[in-house]
């Protein structure tokens, strides 16, 4: 025998299987959130962990291998000064200026933006302290030679960039703020170049840091006279080589953390 069901047992029956698919689609979306979230979580650790470490085994190798830093009449020692403060620009304020927006999603956008802009100056202020420090331990040479290599040629491009973006950026998503209304149009037209041109120029300062960390090696460990052989790999060479990889690492990251869009922040195109 066939049973017969009228229509509002099979509307009943119906509703019940889409409400089972919602709760297992619900149940499904919170799991892979909690999986996002502490994915998120450990990008940033490691993300944190490298800048830290970078910047640490920069220091130690400075300090322990080039006798630490001065600002005046020891070239060696100014441009152990320029290393470090580059490096510490570049790569660690950079660095944690780009991670703000991550790091600190949880509060008010401008907050965040403040936090963002204050590691962007104490970026820019290494780098120009860094830059001075360079050029005045060449000066002390007989014949000095400034901007020649290919190492300086891509530094002076990044630096121009930086500090364009800071100027563009610090107008645009500070200063206007004060016309919010009027503005918001163009700044969220301005945020995706904004975010791309901040990743591509640190891009450009792992490449400024890997060149100059590879002429200093060429010339410091020549294997002439005193000198150790950098094809010998001495314990020198290997901290050299450890810090550029850990800078290419970083560069690899850190464009991961800001272009997956898993870990975006939510309504990240408005801008207020």
């Amino acid at each position: 025998m066939f049973e017969l069901r009228d229509s509002r047992t099979l509307e009943s029956e119906s509703s019940d299987n889409a409400t089972d698919r919602s709760s297992r689609t619900s149940t499904y979306e919170g799991k892979m959130s909690a999986m996002v979230k502490y994915g998120f979580a450990l990008w940033i650790f490691i993300a944190e962990v490298m800048l830290f470490g970078a910047l640490g085994l920069c220091l130690f190798w400075i300090f322990y291998y080039g006798g630490g830093v001065t600002w005046t009449n020891d070239a060696t020692r100014q441009l152990n000064l320029h290393y470090v403060l580059m490096i510490g620009g570049f790569i660690f304020f950079n660095g944690q200026a780009i991670l703000a927006y991550r790091c600190f999603s949880c509060y008010k956008k401008i907050y965040t933006k403040v936090i963002h802009t204050s590691f962007f100056v104490f970026a820019l202020s290494s780098i120009t302290v860094g830059l001075v420090s360079a050029i005045q331990g060449r000066n002390i040479a007989q014949d000095p030679k400034h901007f020649y290599s290919l190492h300086s040629w891509i530094g002076l491009a990044t630096i121009g960039m930086f500090a364009l973006q800071f100027l563009v950026g610090f107008v645009s998503f500070l200063i206007f703020l004060c016309c919010d209304t009027a503005t918001v149009k163009l700044r969220q037209r301005l945020l995706p170049t904004h975010v791309t041109l901040g990743l591509v120029i640190f891009e450009m300062a792992v490449a400024t840091c890997l060149t100059g960390l590879m002429q200093t090696a060429r010339h410091r460990l020549s294997g002439t006279i005193d000198k150790t052989n950098y094809e010998d790999l001495p314990e020198q060479a290997l901290v050299i080589n450890v810090l550029g990889v850990s800078l290419l690492t970083l560069g690899i990251v850190i464009t991961y953390l800001v272009r997956n869009n898993s870990f975006k922040r939510s309504a990240t195109l408005i801008i207020n």
